[in-house]
């Protein structure tokens, strides 16, 4: 890239939360603020009164959403795993994490059972785990024999996560108990709900669940709600699993509000419900945006279509909040992929991220060595920049802003695996190796304020004219190890490397520190 710049010396529960070089710039014509969360029982959830791109709790208090995949707790974790997993989530600022009640389908032998080898459902029809039959034993001690069951782990581990001020985002049973395989139901597939089952269960949740308030519920599970194909007679076939999820999410409205009659008038007021797509295909919206049930939107992508799909949903009508619930896993993506999908998502509107681990979602015995790869530890800072370091009304005042971006704004190819064969899409034309030298934006509404995100470490060329007219200081935040640049050097210090940049006019170019490529990513903080 050419440059042209002036070089000078950023059992289910029912949860409610409370969830490098020079620098340069040419232009024509602090401290930070800490608002971390106190670790404290999580309030109820609510989309925000103020801003409804985001999420507060019920006093009002905004809250970003640093989650975790953690997809096989229930199966792999033990008592014992939960409180040191639980000080690792707050030492690196993940208040939420992700799990699920009734597994994987191929796992048929044990499907819903917990680390403890206590089946959650008796078997039904076929053998299949029967949603309308848990397995609640008397009691809930652990060195009793016969007492501890599969919900009594369940409410450990929501109750542990609460105490330590961390929300769960629970998913009821995985999609292809709903709508079979990943591209859609095969003969033979153990799909086991109905409109009638899904409402029964999703009561008896809401019902066990009403008042854990750091429970969101996950509706679907990596799949479709509904698939389309052809025949050999050309013929187009739809298969429409909508109503079994709507029944689903009524359920545990239900259960909530202790109303046990399924007739499609339930109050969603007071739970959060959300759907889990999978990727290559539409998100939530597609389906399910003006249903009253879905509090927010969630999509699964890649890096080279998230751009869209963020942007898309954020400006849908009504206003709904949404964000990347599952993105590409750190092992088949290298540490800056993990980085600049989460950044790149966040700074288009999303109200939180979810972060996963190629072996972390499975919880394996190793997991102490596997929450220690760089982007796992790396999320941390991704939280101060988009939440910690602003003030509540500053946070609720947060709009994404390209129009900030004079010029070339970049993109993101492939899906940021560096270390591997490209995207995984089904046919080897899709396989393109990742990376991205996208800027992103997003803004304070009243102007004062700006994080801009360079994945490659280009030329950041900003319009100013579109910042309140004053006078605004710059720096350059590192999301690699949380440190802010200036004078030539990094610390822990929130100093600027430009004071009093006019704002209100004109327009400003600015260098990121060392050289423009991969791994090179840089926060832009504009701010008084």
């Amino acid at each position: 890239m050419k440059k042209n710049r002036l070089l000078l010396p950023s059992s289910l529960i029912f949860i409610s939360i409370t969830l490098l070089g020079y620098i340069g710039f040419s232009c024509n014509s602090g401290t930070r603020n800490n608002t971390s969360q106190e670790v404290s029982k999580p309030e109820r959830l609510r989309v925000s009164h103020i801003n409804p791109h985001l999420l507060e709790t019920v006093t009002g208090k905004p809250v970003f959403l640093n989650n975790y995949t953690l997809w096989f707790l229930l199966r792999n974790g033990k008592r014992e795993d939960i409180p040191e997993l639980f000080d690792f989530c707050k030492r690196n600022k993940y208040n939420m994490i992700s799990i699920m009640i009734l597994d994987f389908a191929d796992r048929m032998d044990s499907a819903g059972i917990s680390v403890y080898g206590n089946f959650a459902f008796e078997p039904g029809a076929k053998g299949l785990p029967d949603p309308l039959k848990p397995i609640v034993t008397r009691g809930n001690n652990p060195e009793v024999p016969g007492e501890y069951d599969f919900w009594d782990h369940l409410d450990y581990i929501v109750d542990m996560a609460s105490t330590n001020g961390i929300y769960i985002s629970l998913h009821p049973a995985w999609g292809d108990w709903f709508s079979g395989s990943y591209n859609g139901e095969q003969p033979g597939d153990p799909v086991i709900f109905n409109e009638s089952n899904a409402y029964k269960y999703g009561y008896w949740l809401g019902k066990r669940y009403k008042d854990k308030e750091n429970v969101i519920w996950m509706n679907g599970g990596d799949r479709s709600a509904v698939y389309e194909s052809k025949t050999s007679k050309g013929i187009k076939e739809v298969r429409d699993y909508r109503p079994q999820y709507r029944a689903m999410a009524e359920g545990l409205a239900d259960g909530v509000n202790g109303m046990d009659v399924q007739d499609g008038q339930a109050d969603y007021s007071n739970i959060l419900i959300s759907f889990h797509p999978r990727k290559w295909t539409v998100n939530s919206s597609e389906w399910f945006h003006n249903d009253p049930w879905l509090t927010f939107n969630t999509i699964q992508d890649t890096p080279y279509d998230q751009f869209v799909s963020v942007p898309h949903d954020y400006n849908l009508k009504p206003v709904k909040p949404t964000w990347l619930y599952e993105g590409r896993y750190e092992g088949r993506i290298t540490a800056w992929g993990i980085r600049y999908q989460a950044y790149q998502t966040v700074f288009a509107g999303a109200f939180g991220h979810t972060y996963g681990g190629q072996e972390m979602y499975k919880f394996p015995s190793n997991w102490r060595e596997m929450v220690q790869l760089p982007g796992s530890l790396q999320m941390k800072h991704l939280y101060l920049i988009a939440r910690e370091m602003w003030t509540d009304k500053q946070f609720l005042d947060s709009t994404p802003d390209q129009e900030l971006i004079i010029g070339d704004k970049g993109e993101t190819k492939g899906d940021g695996i560096t270390i591997g064969d490209g995207d995984g899409g089904s046919t080897p034309s899709t396989k393109i190796n990742g990376t991205s030298d996208l800027i992103t934006a997003m803004r304070g509404g009243d102007g004062t304020w700006a994080l801009i995100y360079t994945a490659y470490g280009r030329d950041i060329n900003l319009d100013v004219s579109r910042l309140y007219s004053g006078k605004l200081n710059a720096y350059w935040f590192n999301p690699r190890n949380g440190l802010w640049w200036a004078e030539g050097k990094e610390s822990e210090e929130m100093v600027p490397f430009l004071k009093n940049l006019e704002t209100g006019k004109g327009t400003c170019l600015f260098d990121a520190p060392g050289t423009p490529g991969a791994d090179n990513d840089w926060v832009l903080v504009i701010k008084k």
